[in-house]
């Protein structure tokens, strides 16, 4: 069954992880292959999602020259399609709809981003009836802070 098909049996998001957990099966392993399936850029820049909690999302991937600008360092909007990835995921672990958009990102660039492997963290702060807050973080393989961001996402509830 594709993720689609889990997602509409399941009433929403919530329902397809609960659904995939019970079942003995990854929720990481199946987001990932929804996620790459959905978008060239995330098989692309090789998104690997590590890890899925309720309110908590992470995920790596490795530096290579298809993510990369001059200098040897990470392209700002790979960062920013990471956080915008990884606080949506978050976002999604607790949301009982059935999709989500991304209504505003703010990233803050803090250090270039050269050291791999590469990690994106995300945490709900906020989980309101249409909406959601999430703050993302991009730490590189020393665990420095490189970028920060901080979004709204609109929840909808119906397919």
């Amino acid at each position: 069954m594709s993720f689609e098909e889990l997602l509409k049996s399941s009433g929403g998001f919530k329902g397809v992880f609960e659904l995939v957990k019970n079942n003995g099966r990854s929720v990481e392993q199946e987001v990932e292959k929804f996620l790459s399936s959905e978008s060239g850029l995330f098989s692309l820049a090789k998104f690997s999602v590590r890890k899925i909690e309720k309110g908590y999302a992470e995920l790596s991937f490795p530096f290579s020259y298809n993510v990369a600008r001059h200098g040897g360092m990470v392209h700002g909007g790979i960062i920013s399609f990471a956080l915008d990835n990884v606080g949506g995921l978050a976002v999604m672990s607790n949301n009982s709809g059935f999709d989500q958009v991304t209504l505003e990102l703010k990233v803050n660039f803090l250090e270039p981003l050269k050291k791999e492997p590469f990690l994106a963290i995300g945490r709900e702060l906020r989980h309101g009836r249409t909406t959601a807050v999430a703050e993302a973080e991009m730490r590189d393989g020393n665990n420095i802070v490189c970028a920060i961001a901080l979004g709204t996402w609109y929840k909808i509830s119906k397919h």
